[in-house]
C-alpha cells in the first residue's frame, strides 16, 4: 500500500466530488502569487483563475505580481511558504522548468520544493518585428545581424525566460550575434519594442495579437513546431530552414510542498472551474491558447519531462545566454 502524506489512502479514496466541492479551505485569504508584471499573459491567467478560484473555494483569492529574476523570485516565496492555504502559485514554464535547465544555485527545486495541483494552459509563441521595421521576413532580419554583428537587438521577460531562449537559439541556428535585452516581464519587453527601441522578440500571441491586428508589429515567424491557427498562412521557424525550435509556455498553478491532498483535491476542481468559465474561455481564445488538463502527478510528470527538454537543449546547442 503506497502511504499518502496527511491523508490515507482509504479516506483519500472516500473523497468523492461533492465531498470536494464541500472541503474547507483553512484560510479566507489567499494570495495567487505571479512571477512577472502586471499585463502579461501570466497575470491575465491568474486573475481569470483568482476570479474563479474565489467563487469554487469560497475564499478571498487576490493576485499578487512579485516580477524579478524570470519570475524565479515569485516561485521561491512559494517554495518556502507554509502549506496551509494562504499562498498560491500561477506557475510558468520559465521559473518552473527552463531555470532548472540554466541556473545551478536555483534556490528551489521545481519538483521537490512545490506542489503541482494544474496545468492551465499552453501558449504559442512567434517571432515579430516593429511595425516601422525594415526587415520584411526572418531572412532579411538574419542576414542583417550577419552583416552587422551585434545591430539587431531582441527583448525578453527576463534572463532565462521561453523568450530569451527562444531568441538566443535562432541567433545560435542562424550563427548571428544579437543583443539580449531582458525586462521584468513580458509587458514592459513589448512596450519597449513597440516603441522601436529593440528589433524584435519571440513572443506568446496573447502579447502580440492586439499589435499586430492594429499594424504595430509584423509577424515573420511561428516560433512553434506547428502553424499557428490564428495565422495558417504564417510559416514556422522550422520550416523556415532554422531547425526545431519550439517557442512556447504553458501555466499552471502551485502550492508549497506537503500541501494536504485533500486541498490539493479541491484546488484542481477549483482550475476544473475555472476552465470551464466563460472568463478564461475568452481569455484562451484571444490569446489562441489551448487549455490543459494536466493534474496532480500527471502536471508534475510533464514538468519534469520539460526540465529534461531544456537541460538536453541547453545543454547541446552552446547557447549564449
Amino acid at each position: 500500500m503506497i502511504a499518502r502524506r496527511n491523508l490515507g489512502t482509504a479516506a483519500l479514496a472516500a473523497l468523492t466530488a461533492p465531498a470536494l466541492a464541500q472541503t474547507a479551505w483553512p484560510q479566507r485569504h489567499v494570495r495567487l502569487l505571479v512571477g512577472f508584471a502586471p499585463g502579461g499573459f501570466s497575470d491575465i491567467v491568474a486573475r481569470a483563475v483568482a476570479e474563479q478560484y474565489t467563487r469554487s473555494l469560497g475564499v478571498n483569492v487576490v493576485v499578487e505580481n512579485r516580477s524579478g529574476a524570470s519570475g524565479t523570485l515569485a516561485t521561491d516565496v512559494v517554495a518556502k511558504a507554509p502549506a496551509d492555504g494562504s499562498v498560491l502559485l500561477l506557475g510558468h514554464s520559465t521559473p518552473n522548468a527552463v531555470a532548472a535547465a540554466l541556473f545551478s544555485n536555483l534556490p528551489y527545486d521545481p519538483l521537490a520544493d512545490l506542489t503541482p495541483i494544474a496545468q492551465i494552459a499552453v501558449h504559442p509563441h512567434l517571432l515579430v518585428v516593429p511595425a516601422s521595421s525594415p526587415y520584411r521576413t526572418t531572412e532579411e532580419l538574419i542576414a542583417a545581424a550577419r552583416a552587422r554583428p551585434g545591430s539587431i537587438s531582441y527583448s525578453s521577460a527576463g534572463i532565462g525566460s521561453v523568450h530569451h531562449v527562444a531568441c538566443a537559439t535562432l541567433a545560435q541556428k542562424a550563427g548571428v550575434e544579437m543583443v539580449h535585452v531582458p525586462y521584468r516581464g513580458s509587458a514592459p519587453a513589448m512596450a519597449d519594442l513597440l516603441a522601436a527601441r529593440v528589433s524584435m522578440t519571440i513572443d506568446g500571441v496573447s502579447a502580440v495579437a492586439g499589435p499586430i491586428g492594429e499594424s504595430k508589429l509584423r509577424p515573420l515567424a511561428a516560433g512553434t513546431l506547428q502553424r499557428i491557427a490564428r495565422w495558417p498562412e504564417l510559416t514556422t521557424l522550422q520550416e523556415q530552414g532554422y531547425g526545431e525550435i519550439d517557442a512556447m509556455s504553458w501555466v499552471g498553478v502551485f502550492a508549497p510542498p506537503g500541501l494536504p491532498p485533500a486541498l490539493a483535491e479541491a484546488a484542481a476542481k477549483a482550475a476544473d472551474d475555472a476552465l470551464a468559465s466563460a472568463t478564461m474561455r475568452r481569455v484562451l481564445e484571444a490569446g489562441s491558447s489551448i487549455p490543459a488538463s494536466r493534474r496532480g502527478q500527471e502536471f508534475r510528470d510533464f514538468v519534469a519531462l520539460e526540465i529534461d527538454r531544456y537541460k538536453a537543449v541547453l545543454g547541446n546547442s552552446q547557447i549564449a545566454l
